[in-house]
């Protein structure tokens, strides 16, 4: 599928660390999160109210004097093999460049030109071994592999994960440290209900505040840098 239509935001101070910018939507994903907040990105039609590439690089051309960085996120970027382009069309207007993946296209990550991302999220979804209830099976090596090549990658990175009750669990934390690597940080933030691409999600509860500490602290003692942003 190749990277011709965008959702954009046009400002956020949110999304990029310490950079004004703004965020550019995907359409597609190779997985299928029944919690997902995203699921027009997902399956079904192109959203309507996406703009088509030449509209938003006239826009980022325009908005240069005040924006500094663009976000790609989705949806998954790296389902579109046509990323490096579009990344490049980007960066040559002047832009720094965030890229938002879920890892599972490690081979496409390693072939983008260094320097061409300056920073690299990565959500991790669970413990690798848990991934097929992200409901796409042959996941963990993927998973892993990504989760050693971002860091060597792009030295300036963010693992994140979403805690999910009913999902995730505290004994899937070990695994999950394990392949992170002693000193390495993630940020978690709590599941909150609302439209997700699993109808039966819609009304899931949010972890309370004691138990994303207890998480943060599970992680704490396994060797990662980890906190809780609401």
């Amino acid at each position: 599928m190749s990277l011709e239509y965008f959702g954009v935001i046009k400002t956020t101070l949110l999304d990029y660390p310490g950079c004004l910018a703004a965020v550019l939507f995907t359409y597609g994903c190779n997985l299928r999160c029944p919690w997902c907040h995203n699921p027009g990105l997902v399956k079904g039609g192109r959203p309507q109210d996406f703009w088509f590439k030449p509209k938003v690089l006239d826009f980022l051309k325009k908005r240069k004097p005040l924006l500094k960085g663009v976000v790609i996120t989705g949806g998954e970027p790296c389902y579109h093999q046509d990323l490096t382009e579009v990344l490049e069309e980007i960066r040559d207007l002047g832009y720094t460049l965030k890229l938002d993946t879920n890892g599972t296209y490690p081979a496409r990550l390693a072939k983008l030109p260094k320097g061409l991302v300056d920073l690299v999220a990565m959500d991790l979804k669970g413990a690798p071994s848990r991934y097929y209830l992200q409901g796409v099976p042959g996941m963990t090596q993927k998973i892993l592999e990504s989760i050693q090549l971002i860091p060597m990658l792009f030295p300036r990175h963010q693992f994140r994960t979403t805690w999910v009750p009913g999902l995730n669990t505290l004994d899937e934390i070990e695994e999950m440290a394990q392949a992170l690597g002693p000193g390495e940080d993630l940020i978690i933030t709590g599941f909150r209900p609302g439209k997700t691409l699993d109808p039966r999600w819609q009304k899931m509860r949010s972890p309370t505040a004691s138990e994303l500490d207890e998480v943060r602290l599970r992680f704490q003692q396994q060797g990662i840098h980890a906190v809780v942003r609401l």
